[in-house]
């Protein structure tokens, strides 16, 4: 991990721990451990021991009684509970984003045209996601509910090592973007009923893709 200096360097290492958990690169059950860890990521163990407690607070680590930290499993039940919540969260999110729909939808139909372009042309899938992250946080903009937002990214987190893969299933990913372009048409016709059971559909299927992965890698 190159440490830059823009960033404290605790959050720097944040993000790179948090970044290996998603990419499976540190397993959930594995014991991490400070003295192994600093030495890895070339750090001194007092910017680890912070970031290890930022992960603790979100729930992503919690204390060994036989030392350093564990990465906590997500379940199965955790899956559910945190979809349950996007849903929730996000039909307040779509419910002001019709009442605002006029502003900013341009902005919205020119990320469709740029995320369609990606798929035909079969960029990275790194691209494609990061274009299906900006559509979701313009939606989120266009709402003006901040707080319920982060609420909203927070939730995301926890299964985005999930996410991740099954968004690299060509199918999933194209059939995702089908949704997406679906929920923009009928926001704008201010259809409140069909874009919160459109939605609910969306992340029934997106839950179902991240229990399979989840059993896939058991």
């Amino acid at each position: 991990m190159v440490i830059k200096k823009m960033k404290p360097i605790r959050e720097q290492v944040y993000d790179g721990l948090k970044d290996m958990i998603f990419s499976g690169k540190i397993s959930s059950g594995e014991r991490i451990v400070e003295v192994d860890f600093s030495e890895k990521l070339g750090v001194s163990r007092t910017p680890l021991r912070e970031a290890l407690r930022m992960l603790e607070l979100e729930g992503f680590v919690s204390c060994s009684e036989k030392g350093g930290v564990i990465v906590n499993y997500i379940s199965v039940q955790d899956i559910e509970e945190i979809y349950l919540i996007r849903e929730a969260l996000e039909c307040i999110v779509i419910k002001e984003v019709i009442k605002k729909y006029s502003e900013n939808m341009a902005a919205v139909d020119s990320i469709l045209t740029k995320t369609a372009s990606l798929i035909e042309n079969k960029a990275p899938y790194e691209e494609i996601i990061a274009m299906f992250e900006k559509f979701n946080q313009t939606l989120y903009n266009i709402s003006r509910l901040k707080h319920v937002s982060k609420l909203i990214n927070n939730m995301k987190e926890y299964s985005k090592r999930f996410r991740l893969l099954c968004l690299q299933d060509e199918t999933r990913l194209k059939e995702a973007f089908d949704e997406h372009c679906k929920l923009v048409e009928i926001i704008k016709k201010k259809d409140i009923d069909e874009a919160l059971k459109l939605n609910k559909i969306h992340l029934k299927k997106s839950m179902n893709f991240v229990l399979e992965k989840m059993t896939e890698l058991k």
